[in-house]
């Protein structure tokens, strides 16, 4: 994102691309990836569909844009590993819990989308994920490579179910919330909540239930 070079301001086009992002994202909830165009995004914001090439060269640029705080955090969560002393395995499943919490809904209306699955920040997050397993299981062979993914998906599952039943969340992405989506601003689970899915995933691991509390 481009900012202002003395002040650290959004510059207009920043913005532009930002409420392109967040209107994409309305329409990709409500027609899902392949039933939206690069017209409908253009009629939706006012503007012509030169204009939006100019900001973004394709739907799936645009795609991979609104994804992109998902795969940033987890490129984060990754680095952590390598630093002089690694995160525990519960403190990588907090930050886990804790990620997707706070992107949930955009999880379920990208990520979970069959008709934009396959592009690159699937491929990404698909291999993101398995490198997250793969730390969890360390070198202990096929028995704890199979508890790893059971206390990855045991993460996964339990915010993406509640997306998925909870009926606050079951009405397309719309304007102000779109723009919080997009920033990762709120959770779905609460902190209890998030504490009960790591000390799960941890069991699921044959780890103890430890590690610092969800903020």
């Amino acid at each position: 994102m481009r900012v202002h070079p003395q002040d650290g301001r959004r510059t207009p086009a920043a913005d532009t691309r930002r409420r392109i992002l967040a209107v994409a994202l309305e329409q990709f909830s409500t027609h899902g990836y392949a039933g939206t165009t690069m017209r409908d995004i253009a009629e939706t914001m006012g503007m012509t569909k030169a204009a939006l090439y100019y900001h973004f060269e394709s739907k799936e640029q645009i795609l991979a844009a609104v994804a992109e705080p998902i795969r940033a955090e987890m490129n984060l969560m990754l680095q952590t590993t390598s630093a002089p002393t690694p995160p525990t395995p519960g403190q990588l499943l907090t930050q886990l819990a804790d990620m997707l919490s706070r992107h949930a809904l955009l999880v379920a209306t990208v990520f979970n989308d069959p008709s934009s699955a396959g592009g690159a920040q699937h491929l990404r997050a698909k291999e993101m994920f398995g490198a997250i397993t793969a730390l969890l299981a360390g070198d202990g062979g096929p028995e704890s490579l199979l508890r790893a993914r059971c206390a990855v998906g045991a993460v996964m599952f339990a915010v993406v179910a509640t997306v998925r039943n909870d009926p606050r969340f079951g009405e397309p992405v719309r304007s102000d919330r779109a723009f919080r989506l997009l920033g990762g601003e709120d959770h779905v689970l609460d902190a209890g909540l998030r504490r009960e899915v790591v000390a799960a995933a941890l069991r699921a691991l044959g780890e103890p239930a430890s590690g610092p509390a969800p903020g």
